[in-house]
């Protein structure tokens, strides 16, 4: 009878199948590893391109802002007060060009009560640049000027914040007239702004 020993001191492995496998497992992570440090490195190269586009508008942000101070200094010199105030009364006027006449009076005329009349518009910019109207009216008796600032709150979308400062009563100068109830109504005002379309036909 013939037995087989095994005089090894450890059991048999397949080392070629062990290399085999941890060989494509370590390629796997290198693969892995190499995709990873590409993204790093683009993320890092986008993020830097990033700052550097930051970097320059804030610095022509500083330049504006430090031109902007040093033209704020030259025009607020004593020698210059009068350029000054003479630009900002030309930069009024010329906010003042975009006011309509005749569409204030076709706004108003819409909303107008019956026994009511326009005496007289007088236009104002603010500082904050809004436009500002105070209105003298002429009628028949309160009601009138209560019923004219109800349209322009809820039938108007050009007048704003509508309020009446002031009002009285004097006599027609007229014989036999009945007296006429004055008052006047301030309110802020926004024209109409011209439609793309209209524009682009008008230039063209």
């Amino acid at each position: 009878m013939r037995i087989d020993i095994n005089l090894a001191s450890q059991r048999y492995e397949d080392a070629r199948q062990f290399y085999f496998r941890w060989g494509a497992a370590l390629i796997a992570v290198l693969v892995l590893t190499a995709g990873l440090g590409f993204l790093a490195w683009r993320h890092f190269q986008s993020t830097a391109a990033d700052r550097k586009r930051i970097n320059e508008w804030q610095d022509k942000i500083s330049n504006l802002e430090q031109q902007r101070r040093h033209a704020e200094e030259v025009l607020n010199r004593p020698e210059n007060r009068d350029v000054r105030d003479q630009s900002r009364f030309w930069n009024d006027v010329i906010d003042q060009k975009s006011f309509s006449w005749t569409q204030l009076l076709s706004d108003l005329e819409k909303i107008m009560p019956g026994r009511a009349y326009l005496v007289s518009v007088s236009p104002t910019l603010t500082p904050e640049k809004r436009l500002s109207l105070k209105l003298t009216i002429d009628a028949d008796n309160h009601e009138n000027g209560v019923e004219l600032q109800k349209k322009m709150e809820e039938h108007s979308e050009h007048f704003f914040l509508p309020r009446i400062v002031s009002e009285g009563v004097r006599q027609n100068q007229a014989p036999g007239s009945m007296p006429v109830t004055e008052f006047v109504i301030e309110t802020f005002y926004t024209p109409t702004t011209p439609q793309p379309h209209t524009a682009a036909r008008a230039g063209g």
